[in-house]
């Protein structure tokens, strides 16, 4: 103990009425109303670091590219409703997020509903993190979802508390979900989204499988997708449960289908290059953030591990969730 120290304790001993520390303690910046220790229920597997062909030859903007990787672990499945609540009301007590009452559209019609904003010192705060969305949604030629797409979160107004609508959805992807909200989740705990590279990476479970299965093949007993065809109405579709079908070789769940898994790059149809542990962070003209894995209302070819799409950052509906990595 050196010198210092030494008379900041007895300083400590002879007068109470002072406060004392030392260089070590804790500043007034740091959060205190809070525990921002990831949820137990989170399950992080390990992804070893290697290198992998990234990319493949079906669409023009995934060449490919050899890429390199240091070590990090991701999520096992999807984030749900419940661990989604549980950082609501955390961040809520926090000064993170504000609920607002606000009109929105779709082709099916114009209603008002609960958005959570960001507020305070949370990311992106101004911006809408998740809509409350009450009906199942809408395609875009005009025809009305399912009713189980609905958001399942609500907000108490009598305890000012976030809480499931019905307790069997708890275990289902939280959806409605903007990229502002899913970074929110990630920053809150001190993780991330996954890059593109390390969710690619991840979705081919170590042996290069064109589909993010068990063995590479897909099938409607692998993965929650709407069929082989594009533009196809499903009435009847939906997320489901995480972790509802079998894992890829990584032990990872639903990196194929039931909700798009949000990526932190921004999209570049030219990104893709030789590179170690890459990450896009130019938002170029439209600000456009990748998405990854297909979902329930997609056609096979949009599971592929390979394959790419992007979303403005404040786009989120019925079929858009995210899943989270630590470095």
């Amino acid at each position: 103990m050196n010198i210092k120290s030494n008379f900041a304790i007895a300083f400590c001993l002879i007068s109470l009425t002072f406060s004392c520390s030392n260089d070590d303690g804790p500043t007034k910046e740091e959060p205190i109303t809070s525990d921002h220790e990831l949820p137990n229920s989170i399950i992080l597997k390990n992804i070893p670091a290697g290198s992998f062909t990234m990319g493949g030859s079906t669409t023009g903007d995934a060449p490919s590219v050899s890429i390199t990787l240091s070590k990090f672990q991701i999520s096992e499945k999807e984030i749900t409703n419940q661990q989604y609540i549980d950082f609501l009301n955390n961040a809520y007590l926090d000064g993170w997020i504000t609920l607002s009452s606000q009109s929105t559209s779709d082709p099916c019609g114009t209603y008002t509903e609960n958005m959570i904003v960001g507020a305070g010192d949370a990311p992106n705060a101004g911006q809408i993190f998740l809509q409350l969305g009450e009906t199942g949604g809408c395609t875009s030629g005009g025809e009305s979802e399912h009713i189980d797409n609905k958001s399942w979160i609500s907000f108490n107004s009598s305890s000012s508390t976030f809480e499931l609508l019905d307790a069997t959805k708890g275990n289902w992807p939280v959806n409605w979900v903007k990229w502002y909200g899913a970074n929110a989740f990630a920053q809150y705990y001190d993780v991330s989204l996954p890059t593109e590279a390390q969710w690619e990476y991840s979705a081919r479970g170590g042996q290069q499988l064109d589909f993010p299965t068990d063995n590479g093949t897909m099938s409607i007993s692998k993965a929650n997708y709407n069929g082989d065809s594009p533009g196809v109405y499903n009435p009847n579709g939906h997320s489901v449960a995480v972790g509802s079908y079998p894992a890829n070789p990584f032990g990872l769940y639903d990196m194929g289908g039931n909700v798009w898994e949000w990526c932190q790059d921004y999209y570049s149809s030219s990104f893709y290059a030789d590179a170690t542990d890459p990450i896009n962070t130019v938002a170029g003209a439209d600000s456009k953030r990748v998405r990854r894995g297909g979902s329930w209302n997609y056609h096979k070819t949009t599971l592929l591990t390979y394959e790419r799409a992007s979303d403005f950052e404040n786009r989120g509906n019925n079929h858009f969730g995210f899943r989270i990595v630590k470095n």
